[in-house]
């Protein structure tokens, strides 16, 4: 079982035994890197469809690699314990409280 975290109004956390903070603000490259992480990914037609357990392990790993991106000393693999759940939730925070990031409020993916 995965754990949960509670980010604070600031953008700071703690996971496992360390602290990070979500930035005030992101350089274009880093807003970039963002959405384009979290960009939906059709399904090819004609190709390979994936199950809906398929597509939430790859949400996941894209929300780790986005979270990764704009948090600073976050590596992907220190959030492979949180559940799909707590992940979602931390980038529902991220929408709604660093709107250059998700300019109408909301998640991308």
């Amino acid at each position: 079982m995965g754990e949960a975290i509670q980010i604070a109004r600031d953008g700071s956390f703690q996971l496992g035994e360390r602290s990070y903070q979500i930035p005030d603000v992101f350089s274009p490259r880093e807003v970039f890197s963002y959405r384009r992480l979290l960009e939906p990914i059709p399904d090819i037609p004609g190709g390979t469809r994936l199950s809906g357990e398929q597509r939430t392990r790859q949400m996941a790993y894209f929300f780790r690699r986005a979270a990764a991106c704009v948090i600073p000393g976050l590596e992907p693999a220190a959030l492979e314990t949180l559940p799909y759940g707590t992940l979602q939730a931390m980038h529902g925070w991220i929408a709604s409280h660093r709107p250059e990031l998700c300019p109408d409020g909301r998640l991308i993916a």
